[in-house]
C-alpha cells in the first residue's frame, strides 16, 4: 500500500512518514500541491494525505485537481489540516475527500482512518 503525503511543514511530514511506515505503509512525500500530479502519474499512490494550507498550490486547489483528473479521481484523499471548522470538513467531503483528520492528530486515530479509507476503497473496486 503506497501513500502520498502532501504537507509543506517538514516536521509534520517527518512525523506522518514515521507513523505510516511503522504501520507498514510505503510512503511518498511531496512538499506542495504542484508535484502531486506527477506523483500520481508516475507512482500511482493508493491513498493521499493532503494538507490544506500550503504556499503556492494549496490543498483546496490540489484536491480539485485530483478529483477532476480521470487518473486520480478514484484515489481516496484524507485531509489533514489545522483548519477545524465544520464548514472546512463539509467542503472537503463535498469536493471528494473521504475523511478529514484535524491537526494535531494521534497516531492511532490517523492509522485507523487510513485503514478505514483503504478498506472502503478496496470494497468499491
Amino acid at each position: 500500500m503506497r501513500i502520498l503525503v502532501v504537507d509543506d511543514v517538514a516536521d509534520i511530514q517527518v512525523l506522518l512518514v514515521a507513523v505510516l511506515q511503522r504501520a507498514g505503509f510505503e510512503v511518498i512525500e511531496a512538499a506542495d500541491g504542484t508535484t502531486v500530479e506527477s506523483w500520481v502519474r508516475d507512482s500511482r499512490p493508493d491513498l493521499i494525505i493532503l494538507d490544506l494550507m500550503m504556499p503556492g498550490m494549496d490543498g483546496w486547489d490540489t484536491l480539485e485537481l485530483l478529483k477532476s483528473n480521470p487518473e486520480s479521481i478514484d484515489i481516496p484523499v484524507i485531509i489533514s489540516s489545522a483548519l477545524s471548522e465544520d464548514e472546512d470538513f463539509d467542503k472537503a467531503r463535498e469536493m471528494g475527500a473521504v475523511d478529514y483528520v484535524p491537526k494535531p492528530w494521534s497516531a492511532d486515530d490517523l492509522i485507523a482512518r487510513v485503514n478505514k479509507a483503504v478498506e472502503a476503497s478496496q470494497q468499491a473496486a
